[in-house]
């Protein structure tokens, strides 16, 4: 299943008149719909489900990528198989940019030391 994801999120770098990838996008679309209702269902687990539920909502090439980048955080967190120190790293920088914003927000506004 993560592999028709992730070619479901590929799909949506085609231009217009790549038949295979519009086919793809679309036969994808139907499965994924399907896989998303078994979800309900509760025959796939969580993290993958609300993947799938995020990319047929929004795919990440329609979206902001630091919220997508805060959204994956926290499914990324809660698969144990995964490797600790890349989260650990991805949490740093979000909160690094975030931390940065705010001190251009600040002396930017006129703010001194």
């Amino acid at each position: 299943m993560e592999g028709l994801l992730e070619l479901y999120e590929a799909a949506y770098l085609c231009v217009h008149g790549e038949d295979i990838l519009e086919e793809a996008l679309a036969f994808i679309t139907t499965h994924l719909g399907n896989l998303e209702k078994a979800a309900g269902a509760g025959t796939i687990e969580y993290p993958l489900s609300a993947s799938v539920s995020r990319a047929l909502y929004r795919p990440n090439r329609k979206s902001v990528p630091r919220l997508e980048a805060r959204r994956f955080i926290s499914i990324y967190g809660e698969n144990a198989s995964l490797d600790n120190m890349l989260l650990k790293f991805a949490e740093l920088d979000f909160s690094l940019k975030g931390l940065i914003k705010a001190n251009v927000g600040f002396f930017s506004a006129g703010g001194k030391i």
